[in-house]
């Protein structure tokens, strides 16, 4: 008798409980669509200079009128960043009536030539962004070859470039091409002429050995033409025969 007396009274409570919670939806309805207490009335959209604000509104499904308990933050920022130069996006809803658009805009890395020599822009993390045009400009390293398409390949080329950004020798703005090959490596040739083999693998420590070298010939007054550090051996160097003054005879 008690058992079911038990059972009974947790059966009412179940029953109470759904009321509740039907009640609490009800409510919750009611307040959002005839009282309007979370319908969005302001967007606000910051972290935005190439794209257009309307672009991001756009995108995000988000508009004045709708309710802020209808949208989830992290589906509409991934909506959002569908635009490629959109690198991160994040929403934050502040109630009652205002919604928070915060992003940030890839920058482009290099150029990369597509399809019949056409140049496109990528960036840091390996993403194509556009076609290259002269409004964002056209002097950035240039990547060539097949071998882009083979991942790895191409993040160490970018390895490359990324470790020139914060060098005192060999520059970013100094490197005219990169040159990526699935069968030679990684070739890279600066506004000077200057090539330098560093095949894969190993990139950093391989960075780190070129430094060292031009370094060393600057000290010298030498000027390189060509440098290998494609082994773990020490590096190959040739250097350019140096240019005679005016009226300077042979000895």
């Amino acid at each position: 008798m008690e058992e079911n007396t038990g059972f009974a009274w947790k059966k009412i409570i179940i029953a109470v409980s759904i009321v509740v919670v039907l009640a609490a939806i009800a409510v919750a309805c009611y307040a959002t669509l005839y009282l309007g207490m979370f319908t969005v009335e302001e967007i606000v959209v910051t972290g935005n200079n190439r794209i257009d604000t309307k672009e991001i509104k756009k995108r995000s499904g988000i508009r004045e009128g709708i309710s802020s308990i209808f949208f989830f933050e992290n589906e509409v920022e991934e909506d959002i960043k569908k635009n490629r130069w959109i690198s991160k996006a994040e929403v934050v809803k502040e109630f009652p009536k205002k919604v928070h658009i915060n992003i940030e805009e890839a920058e482009v890395f290099c150029i990369v030539l597509g399809e019949e020599g056409k140049p496109l822009y990528m960036s840091r993390e390996g993403q194509m962004l556009d076609t290259g045009n002269f409004d964002v400009g056209l002097d950035f390293p240039v990547l060539i070859g097949e071998g882009i398409k083979d991942p790895e390949l191409l993040n160490e080329a970018l390895d490359i470039l990324e470790l020139s950004k914060n060098s005192s020798t060999l520059k970013w703005k100094d490197i005219s091409e990169v040159h990526v090959d699935s069968l030679y490596g990684i070739n890279v040739f600066t506004n000077d002429k200057l090539r330098i083999e560093f095949d894969r693998n190993g990139i950093a420590e391989k960075w780190d050995k070129v430094e060292r070298i031009l370094r060393y010939s600057d000290t010298l007054g030498l000027t390189e033409s060509y440098i290998n550090v494609s082994s773990d051996s020490k590096g190959v160097v040739n250097f350019r025969q140096p240019v005679k003054s005016a009226g300077a005879q042979d000895g």
